[in-house]
């Protein structure tokens, strides 16, 4: 301990000094991978826009081989039966 006339220093133990390291690294990888993660999550839902575009291109496709009129609400069953709401 050395002690001057407006402060005072004095010294961390080495163990802990060695823990609060390790402690700092691990959060610095763990922000990291959550940046990795960010860039993963944006691919992702970028592929899952790009599929709906594709859905939808699809059925406008399907709609206009069966007739549906643009703008017309219709809907798709699990089985693929069509109900075109009149009106």
């Amino acid at each position: 301990m050395t002690q001057s006339t407006d402060q005072t220093e004095l010294n961390i133990a080495p163990e802990i000094m060695g823990a609060m390291n390790q402690l700092r690294q691990r959060a610095e990888m763990l922000t990291s991978e959550i940046g990795r993660l960010e860039i993963r999550k944006g691919a992702i839902l970028n592929e899952i826009t790009s599929l709906n575009e594709k859905g939808t291109a699809l059925l406008r496709q399907e709609g206009d081989r069966l007739g549906i009129p643009a703008g017309a609400e219709w809907t798709v069953t699990p089985e693929g039966v069509v109900t075109v709401k009149e009106g």
